[in-house]
């Protein structure tokens, strides 16, 4: 039996599609279906309930499934373990990321990281959803916020350092808040993600009093890219992490509300993390990928770095 068969027998129950499985080999569907099809004649049972609406396992395939799958997954580790004992570091690195992360931290790193390994191609897959790494496939993950999945490896990337901002012309056009407690009255700017506040920001003043204060939210968004072009058209105050605007907070085109104040929205520990699924042996292109972005981190995230520093050097 050939366990390239059984491997999409495997993702064809993870995706339950023919037509997403095909996506990823880049092969029309019917491809799929055929060895679907050739897999049941060599098992005499039926797999799959196919409709033109809705494909279902079958009890069989159930229980097929749930003993194959283990050993595809060995399989597969061994000759990933196996051919990376004399190769270096090939194939296709799939990466999840929210996009507004990625486009200002990880993609100004990556032409340096391919220019090492070039047998390396790569995938991002930019979204701001929690996406399961095993049923999607990928290698690693960049998460921000707190970290709740226990099954995950993870790495701390960067401490989520927040600020307060606002453009000048709305601080002249609207005042400008002495106390946290002032932005009852301000139009506030929220990031709605899961594990922060969606009206609560938490302030700490020098001497470690710390004070919670509910804002009056104008937008909610779960893009924190679209949130500082929000701050940047004058919309109102907003509180982004440093890494998203620590180059506008120079330049002045954003002015910190509460420079002598820490501030954050989290519920737990805040952080960009580096997570990829718990396994006893990790692909050589995943541990690569991991070491160089903690060194290229080690001095903090490159969005919160001065545009004429280079972080791929």
């Amino acid at each position: 039996m050939d366990i390239n068969t059984l491997a999409i027998f495997v993702e064809t129950m993870r995706k339950r599609s023919f037509t997403a499985v095909a996506n990823d080999h880049n092969v029309d569907p019917t491809t799929i279906s055929r060895a679907i099809a050739a897999l049941e004649r060599e098992l005499k049972l039926r797999l799959f309930h196919r409709t033109t609406r809705i494909m279902q396992p079958t009890e069989a395939g159930m229980v097929y499934f749930e003993r194959v799958e283990p050993l595809v997954d060995e399989l597969q580790k061994a000759q990933l373990a196996a051919a990376d004992v004399n190769d270096r570091p090939h194939g296709v690195l799939r990466v999840a990321c929210p996009a507004s992360f990625a486009e200002l931290n990880i993609t100004p790193l990556v032409p340096a990281f391919a220019q090492q390994y070039p047998e390396l191609r790569f995938e991002f897959v930019l979204t701001d959803a929690l996406v399961d790494l095993v049923t999607e496939q990928l290698d690693v993950a960049i998460r921000i916020g707190p970290l709740h999945d226990s099954t995950l490896i993870a790495h701390k990337l960067c401490p989520m350092v927040a600020r307060v901002c606002a453009t000048a012309a709305y601080l002249r056009s609207h005042g400008h808040p002495q106390l946290p407690e002032d932005l009852a009255q301000h139009r506030c700017l929220l990031l709605a993600l899961p594990g922060f506040s969606r009206s609560n920001w938490k302030f700490t003043d020098p001497t470690g009093q710390t004070t919670e204060v509910a804002v009056n939210a104008l937008l909610r968004t779960s893009n924190a890219m679209a949130l500082k072009q929000c701050a940047l058209a004058g919309m109102g105050i907003t509180l982004q992490a440093r890494w998203m605007v620590g180059r506008e907070l120079r330049a002045g085109t954003l002015i910190d509300v509460f420079p002598d104040y820490a501030v954050t929205a989290a519920l737990d520990d805040a952080a960009a993390w580096l997570v990829y699924p718990s396994r006893k042996y990790v692909p050589q292109k995943v541990q690569v990928f991991v070491d160089f972005l903690r060194q290229h981190f080690d001095h903090g995230p490159p969005g919160d770095r001065p545009t004429h520093e280079n972080p791929a050097r």
